[in-house]
This record gives C-alpha cells, sequence and structure tokens, in this order.
C-alpha cells in the first residue's frame, strides 16, 4: 500500500484479506485549523449474496411486491438497480425505488423475469438474482369487479330466498 499523487489518493498494489478495512481521509486546511473528514471506504472481501423476496405467482389487477436483499450496504458497498430480462414489465402500475418493486401486472398466462443487480462499479464488484414471476388468473378491471360483487351479492341473496319456497 502506498499514496500517490502527492498524498492525495492511496494505492494498493495488491490487495490481501488483511487490508479489508473502512478507510477515511482526514484533511488539515492550514489556514483554520478545520479538519475535513471523508465519507470514507469501505473494503470487503465477503461474497455479496442477492436474492428478491415476493411472490413466485401473482394476479392482474393486484399489486405485488419485491424486495431486492443484499448482504452489502446499500449505497456504502453497493447500489441496487433493476434489469427486466425478456421484457419490460406489462400491467396499470410500475414503480422501482432503490431495492423495493411494485408492480400490478395485466396479462393473464405470462411470466416475467425480475433481475437485481447489486453492484460497486469503482471496485468492479457485483452480484444477482433473478426471480421468474407467472402471471395467473382472469384480468379484473375496476367495472368488472363492481360487476362480479353485485352478482355474488344477488346470488347469496337469492340462495337466502330459496328455503322459504317449499317445492
Amino acid at each position: 500500500m502506498r499514496f500517490l499523487q502527492n498524498n492525495l489518493t492511496l494505492h494498493f498494489d495488491s490487495l490481501l484479506s488483511s487490508d479489508a478495512g473502512f478507510y477515511q481521509c482526514e484533511i488539515y486546511l492550514q489556514t483554520s485549523e478545520t479538519r475535513v473528514y471523508s465519507l470514507g471506504f469501505l473494503l470487503s472481501f465477503d461474497p455479496w449474496n442477492v436474492t428478491i423476496s415476493g411472490p413466485d405467482v401473482v394476479f392482474p389487477g393486484r399489486l405485488s411486491q419485491f424486495t431486492c436483499l443484499s448482504s452489502c450496504t446499500l449505497n456504502v458497498e453497493c447500489t441496487i438497480r433493476w434489469q427486466f430480462r425478456g421484457g419490460f414489465p406489462i400491467g396499470t402500475y410500475l414503480s422501482v425505488n432503490a431495492n423495493h418493486l411494485k408492480w400490478i401486472p395485466s396479462n393473464p398466462g405470462t411470466f416475467q423475469n425480475f433481475t437485481c443487480i447489486a453492484e460497486n462499479n469503482a471496485a468492479g464488484r457485483s452480484a444477482e438474482d433473478t426471480k421468474t414471476v407467472e402471471v395467473t388468473g382472469i384480468p379484473v378491471s375496476g367495472s368488472e369487479a363492481l360487476q362480479l360483487s353485485g352478482l355474488s351479492l344477488l346470488v347469496f341473496s337469492f340462495t337466502q330466498l330459496l328455503p322459504a319456497f317449499k317445492f
């Protein structure tokens, strides 16, 4: 390990597991004797585990949530991004916020691949997981759901009246 560029860069010729740790730069400003600290850098050799939590089967018109779980520390050791290999998710709603994905699918009988990638470009490290989700059932719009609930109420009411009739 050595310093380069007038002690502005820390350089490792060959990384060893003993080099793992948290590195932080501390600078003294001569004019005001003020200390300035960098955010730091965590050097780790542990492999990253990435998994996606969420259902394997989803239904049209229903919100489904997926979370990318990683052993790396988000926004310190790694950042998370989602990829849609095999096509962009078809549905009425899609929201991606860091390691969380929310989706309302619309096409039954299809499959969707969600790939979560944890990466640190500066360190050249990455890990990923892919989850295949099946969209099953029949599409139900808001008006269809209202009609179905009205039909269910009518059938229920009719079955309640049947015992009063003698055949």
